[in-house]
């Protein structure tokens, strides 16, 4: 057994699954916008728009990474003993 309890694990659960989905949006997000921008948005011109707005994208997603890091509830801190009488 490795010792920790259930919340725990549940907490470590939730970190991993933000991670892997932010992980999976940062890789996807600006490559499907780089395709739809330059097929729908930018047809006829130079790649530099379609690469822009995926760098864009990348900012956007890297940025509402940061916000739920700094929102995220501190459920890891110890948690203070009870008083015995």
């Amino acid at each position: 057994m490795s010792g920790k309890t259930e919340e725990e694990n549940s907490i470590q659960t939730r970190i991993l699954v933000k991670f892997i989905g932010f992980s999976i949006a940062l890789f996807a997000l600006p490559l499907l916008t780089y395709y739809w921008t330059l097929k729908h948005w930018f047809s006829g011109y130079n790649t530099l728009y379609a690469g822009i707005a995926a760098v864009v994208v990348v900012n956007v997603v890297l940025a509402f990474y940061i916000a739920v890091a700094f929102l995220e509830k501190d459920d890891t801190s110890p948690k203070p003993a009870k008083k015995q009488q």
